[in-house]
């Protein structure tokens, strides 16, 4: 059984008080997010409140501006297990990829290859199928199995050669619910001396994540999908960060993280986003806030487990359902 205080927890969203048609209603919309925490929707209308400048001046409210930048990168290194100067923000997971495909395209040259799987969302295909498009660079297929809905390793091994340059993968398919090895995948990557791009929209809000472990090149999340607003997040190491070349306007930096963020950021969100970690720390124990969001991410888990099994054991007995996907309590 989860240690979950449940009902405490629903009462900090005030979206599942909403009714229709007289009755309360369930959100089983994937692709529209997560509802948001009374934490979240205060961190962010203080924001508005107070009144915010934008970086780069000594305005008191240009200092506000940083230190909600600051602390929302910092929020983001615990989530990740990453560190502060390797959080990039934009205005969302398909943003920041093709920003990153284009960077990244510049290296690539004609005869190169790239990467991509059919069990990932578009958003982590289409970015570098143009890209190689454009740059003359052949594009590979790795096939999921269409009978159990995994994705091999074995399967990306196939098609990665040396001259690979990128692999891209999904850490959870969002239509499907499998869960990739991606560190076998990332593993295989480093290997073959090409970057691994890992796209874990889908299973941020699900499991706890280690980029360490992992050991992916970049790793890209929505804050919308775990409790927080419409903000996108790439975790790059951050000697790719630096050294590749950013699109980019005059102004703005030429170092750090920064140089990735075009334009001037939502303050209001990024407040929200340290707000949303900050409430999924709060459900587990510990002294730092990384061990308190393992911890959190652990049981929620073991709550989403429960769920789950009872959902696809009821709806596996209709006769007109079809279920697609690993066997129910087999989503890895």
């Amino acid at each position: 059984m989860s240690a979950l205080d449940i009902p405490a927890i629903r009462s900090r969203f005030p979206a599942l008080r909403r009714e229709h048609n007289g009755g309360p209603v369930a959100y089983f919309d994937g692709p529209g997010g997560t509802q948001v925490p009374t934490d979240v929707i205060e961190a962010m209308a203080r924001v508005l409140s107070d009144g915010v400048s934008n970086l780069g001046t000594r305005f008191a409210t240009a200092r506000y501006a940083s230190e909600i930048t600051q602390e929302a990168r910092a929020a983001m290194a615990d989530f990740f297990g990453s560190k502060p100067d390797e959080v990039v923000f934009g205005q969302n997971m398909t943003s920041l990829t093709f920003a990153m495909s284009r960077a990244l395209s510049r290296t690539w040259q004609p005869g190169d290859e790239i990467v991509v799987t059919d069990l990932d969302h578009d958003a982590n295909r289409s970015p570098w199928v143009l890209a190689a498009r454009d740059r003359g660079v052949t594009v590979r297929v790795a096939h999921f199995d269409p009978a159990t809905g995994t994705l091999d390793p074995r399967a990306v091994a196939g098609v990665i050669n040396p001259r690979t340059r990128l692999v891209a993968v999904t850490y959870a398919s969002n239509a499907l619910g499998t869960i990739v090895d991606v560190a076998a995948i990332a593993a295989l990557a480093r290997a073959a001396n090409a970057v691994s791009y890992v796209d874990a929209v889908h299973f941020a809000p699900h499991g706890p994540i280690d980029v360490r472990e992992i050991g992916c090149d970049f790793l890209v999340a929505s804050a919308y999908k775990f409790f927080g607003p419409h903000t996108g997040c790439l975790i790059g190491r951050a000697d790719l960060l630096a050294s590749l070349e950013s699109y980019k306007v005059v102004p703005a930096p030429t170092d750090g993280p920064a140089k990735w963020e075009t334009g001037t950021q939502s303050f209001e969100s990024l407040a929200g986003v340290t707000a949303a970690v900050d409430y999924l720390a709060s459900l587990g124990s510990g002294t730092a806030r990384r061990a308190r969001l393992v911890n959190a991410m652990g049981a929620i888990q073991i709550y989403e487990a429960e769920l789950s099994e009872r959902f696809l054991a009821g709806i596996g007995q209709l006769d007109h359902i079809r279920l697609y996907g690993p066997p129910a309590g087999r989503r890895a």
